[in-house]
């Protein structure tokens, strides 16, 4: 390991380790707009989970309209 490679390490782990004092303020509104975004998150994640399965789900076991429509083709 060359010396800038461990210089360059030295600095990041004293940066992780002695960490400055942030003077900033956070309001009950961006409290809940991260709130909102969590939750937005975790909603979209299980509407494509039940979008997936329910697509997978048709192709396995069919549908009542897709076997409406075969008898309605063998007519």
């Amino acid at each position: 390991m060359n010396s800038r490679k461990k210089l360059a390490l030295l600095i990041i782990a004293a940066a992780i380790v002695h960490p400055s004092v942030a003077l900033a303020y956070v309001d009950p509104g961006s409290g809940s707009v991260i709130v909102t975004t969590i939750l937005g998150f975790f909603a979209a994640i299980a509407y494509t989970f039940r979008k997936y399965f329910y697509k997978l789900k048709r192709k396995i076991f069919g549908t009542k309209s897709d076997e409406e429509d075969s008898r309605a083709l063998d007519d």
